[in-house]
């Protein structure tokens, strides 16, 4: 199975900057005049702010606008804000930096430098490729670097910060514009990369699953996935069908082939479901088969969607 081998982009950085920008930059001496400042030694002053915007240093003011030094100078005079010590979550300390700056990027940045261990640069590219979605800023960008950290871990990088740089090099290199020969292997290696697809559908698909059921996530799916939807849909319908079976028929195995349709034909044997409830059954458990065990012709998305309202109106069977 292809592996994807994060660290190959971080060494990359340099010759990407160079091709982008025209130069590369020392981040690493960043981080050391920083380093007073994640010790909690002194606040956050201007000259800071300016530093990581001084393009000899940095390519962000490509990006963001640089605050107004005299301005922010006043500002943070009469706000003492001080970057450490930091909290596990330090929602608070995010937001304040969010508002004094009205940007979640200048705060980003200033982080970054003064916590690497725990911090990134957010940006669109990097959120996109993480899969994150939050509903205000101070908790994405947390999310964004909680996440950082996770990939950190697993591909044993540096830091967060340097996870950071290098899946935004990663992205250069295979969304950017400049795709190479090797950039268009490594992005088949990131899609075939079973824990990084994992991390990024788990995002896309926990707010869905947090909120609705299988039923519900099955209709969702009925038009954009219909095999899927019927698989979702069937599972909750097997589900039901045991439920009956436990209740009904207790120490009856359900470990043969044929044991649904052994159950339904068993439920109106014994005078519990109605002809036309024997049909419908039947004809849902046939949907659910050729859903799961792939035949040529896969349930329609009419089907599916007739399958979902059968199994809403199950209620009857739960009595049985």
């Amino acid at each position: 199975m292809p592996s994807f081998h994060l660290q190959s982009f971080l060494d990359a950085f340099p010759e990407v900057c160079r091709a982008k920008f025209g130069r590369t930059y020392d981040f690493a001496r960043l981080e050391r005049d920083f380093e007073n400042l994640g010790r909690g030694e002194r606040p956050l002053v201007a000259r800071d702010v300016a530093k990581v915007f001084d393009p000899k240093a940095t390519p962000f003011e490509r990006y963001w606008s640089a605050p107004k030094e005299q301005e922010l100078d006043r500002i943070l005079k009469q706000n003492r804000i001080l970057l450490a010590p930091l909290s596990p979550r330090p929602v608070e300390l995010v937001r304040r930096l969010i508002d004094l700056f009205r940007s979640t990027g200048t705060a980003s940045i200033i982080l970054r430098f003064t916590h690497p261990s725990r911090f990134g640069i957010i940006s669109s590219p990097v959120l996109n490729l993480l899969q994150i979605y939050r509903a205000n800023n101070a908790d994405l960008y947390l999310a964004y670097c909680e996440e950082l950290e996770q990939w950190c871990r697993h591909f044993a990088m540096p830091s967060v910060a340097a996870t950071e740089m290098a899946l935004w090099t990663f992205y250069q290199l295979t969304e950017g514009g400049a795709r190479t020969r090797g950039g268009e292997r490594a992005l088949k290696d990131f899609e075939a990369d079973v824990w990084v697809q994992r991390r990024r559908l788990s995002h896309v698909l926990h707010p869905f699953i947090k909120r609705y059921g299988p039923l519900e996530l099955a209709r969702l799916l009925s038009e954009e996935h219909t095999n899927l939807a019927a698989m979702i849909a069937g599972e909750e319908y097997e589900r039901l069908l045991r439920a009956a079976s436990a209740r009904r028929y207790p120490g009856v195995s359900l470990r043969k082939e044929k044991w649904a349709q052994d159950l339904i034909h068993r439920l109106s044997a014994d005078g519990l479901i109605e002809p036309g409830q024997q049909t419908a059954l039947q004809e849902v458990w046939a949907i659910r088969n050729r859903a799961v065990h792939a035949a040529e012709v896969k349930p329609t998305s009419a089907e599916v969607e007739k399958m979902l309202d059968f199994i809403e109106s199950m209620a009857w069977l739960r009595q049985i």
